[in-house]
């Protein structure tokens, strides 16, 4: 028998306890099981890369195990390939479903119906959850996770069938328990997609739950110290506090971030030591440089019009318009994870904000050609009235 593969941090998907360092996921999120027990349609929505899946490809695992519920999570992903053709993302949505099933290990009588019901296209995806509810022993709960990939008339189509059948159950319809909608957007664009109103106080949408959505938080100082002391126990490798704090500072606990930082002095920079501020600082920096493919994600948001709307105007210091959409402007890029609220506007963290400042400046910088090594004094100390009159003149 091969020994276990020694843990390491993640940055690329979901965790997964046998191969990642991780902290638990579910208690993150203590509400979801609460709102899945009392048999609620809700929103989960964070940023790109902050543990939705990991969380609630877990907390179906426990639900099902505990004998009353039948738990599945799919992704919607593949069916982005459908645009606006929903008979065929809901093709692609039920090939998901039943793989996802498959793939579960669940006795054959929690598996839904093969082959599906064959109905007009349009009402094919509320009619094989009804029909798979019907001849399952338990309730059904169902996680979709990258709901944002559905496009246009797909998502009013898919949205619309979870709506009528949410609404069809007090007459006895069956229909999934609890559904569970995972993506990037906050539960006003459910709400509008699925034929309700974008107000707070809209009893007939089935994702109205009280005044918002859940939102996945990020890692508060005490757990990323919990994380990086997994490492420290299975390799005797520690962290300063020191390090920790500039992690927790750099990153204000954005996940993918905490990780990062982490597996590029370890498995990159090979540090065989302690663990530093300085060298997490030196991480830091070959992140930036290296633009690993989140921060590129990130980098990628900034020619859409809605998000340079906000994030410029926070980069240079001046006012955000005053137009009427700016407040969904503000909301989306808080959605995205650029912002850390949509009343204090600040970038996030840190290391996005550098990010930023230098993709933004990118273009300016080409044009100056003087040797930054020029504003040094022989002393070391920064020549300001030198700067200032340079830039000046450019």
């Amino acid at each position: 028998m091969r020994p276990p593969r020694a843990r390491y941090f993640n940055t690329t998907g979901p965790c997964d306890p046998q191969h990642h360092h991780m902290l638990p996921p579910t208690p993150r999120l203590p509400q979801a099981r609460d709102l899945v027990e009392m048999d609620r349609y809700f929103v989960l929505h964070a940023p790109r890369q902050t543990g939705k899946t990991t969380t609630l490809r877990t907390l179906a695992t426990e639900l099902t195990a505990e004998g009353d519920i039948a738990a599945l999570m799919l992704s919607c992903e593949r069916a982005k390939a459908a645009g606006d053709d929903y008979a065929v993302a809901e093709s692609l949505l039920l090939d998901s479903l039943r793989q996802a099933a498959e793939r579960s290990g669940w006795p054959e009588e929690l598996l839904p119906p093969d082959p599906w019901p064959q109905v007009t296209p349009g009402s094919r995806f509320g009619t094989a959850l009804s029909e798979w509810c019907r001849r399952c022993p338990r309730r059904v709960v169902l996680f979709l996770d990258e709901i944002d990939a559905l496009q246009g008339n797909s998502m009013v189509s898919i949205l619309s069938q979870l709506r009528d059948g949410h609404n069809a159950r007090p007459e006895g319809h069956p229909f999934p328990a609890s559904v569970v909608l995972c993506g990037l957007r906050d539960v006003r664009d459910y709400k509008v997609a699925s034929g309700g109103e974008p107000g707070r106080s809209n009893p007939a949408s089935p994702f109205n739950i009280v005044a918002e959505s859940l939102r996945l938080g990020d890692f508060t100082a005490d757990e990323i110290a919990e994380l990086y002391d997994q490492h420290t126990q299975a390799t005797g490798q520690e962290f300063t506090k020191d390090a920790v704090d500039r992690v927790f500072e750099l990153t204000q606990g954005q996940p993918w971030l905490v990780n990062a930082l982490a597996n590029e002095v370890i498995f990159k920079m090979k540090v065989t030591g302690t663990i530093t501020a300085a060298q997490v600082e030196d991480a830091k920096e070959r992140l930036i440089r290296a633009r690993a493919t989140h921060l590129d994600a990130l980098v990628a948001r900034l020619h859409e019009p809605r998000v340079k709307r906000v994030i410029e105007p926070i980069v240079a210091g001046t006012a955000t318009s005053m137009d009427s959409a700016i407040d969904d402007d503000i909301s989306y890029v808080h959605d995205l994870g650029l912002i850390r609220g949509t009343m204090d506007l600040e970038i996030a963290n840190p290391i996005y904000r550098e990010v930023l400042l230098r993709v933004l400046g990118d273009r300016t910088a080409r044009l100056v050609k003087t040797d930054p090594h020029s504003f040094v004094l022989p002393d070391g100390r920064f020549d300001l009235p030198r700067l200032l009159q340079e830039f000046v003149v450019f």
